[in-house]
């Protein structure tokens, strides 16, 4: 188990091109999303929030993906907010989901981030077994209405 944790690469997606790579990932989680709505939905979110993305390399095969902006509350301060963090459904529990997280604390320290805000499913109860370990906490309910 370790041993595939010490041969993870953590890269940064830098453009729309090399964060279509995230697709076969995103596509575990959102089955109903094609090709073409995933390509314009991440340039829409890149235009709109500068949005960027990081992937867990195992050899050259992506095996987990992040995306984050930094965004600024009232309430919270400056944060890195992450989007869409989704490990491979066959890797999970290896520590990989870990190692994305450290990688979004650093890049959010770099950044002068006050927090780390992410959004879990609630029936995701797994992932939130990881967040407590990794000293996050649940501050509130995030709403929402259909327009």
């Amino acid at each position: 188990m370790e041993k595939i944790v010490e041969e993870i690469t953590i890269k940064e997606l830098n453009n729309l091109d090399e964060m279509m790579l995230a697709y076969s990932i995103i596509k575990q989680r959102y089955r109903e999303i094609t090709l073409d709505n995933f390509q314009s939905q991440i340039s829409e979110m890149i235009a709109m929030n500068d949005f960027k993305m990081i992937g867990a390399f195992l050899n050259d095969e992506i095996i987990g993906i992040a995306g984050y902006w930094v965004l600024r509350m009232l309430y919270c301060g400056r944060y890195i907010q992450v989007s869409s963090f989704i490990v491979d459904e066959e890797k999970r529990g290896f520590g990989i989901g870990k190692r994305i997280l450290r990688e979004i604390e650093k890049i959010g320290k770099k950044l002068n981030c006050e927090k780390i805000v992410l959004d879990s499913f609630t029936e995701n109860k797994k992932s939130h077994s990881l967040y407590f370990k990794e000293d996050f906490h649940i501050r509130g309910f995030h709403f929402m209405k259909d327009l």
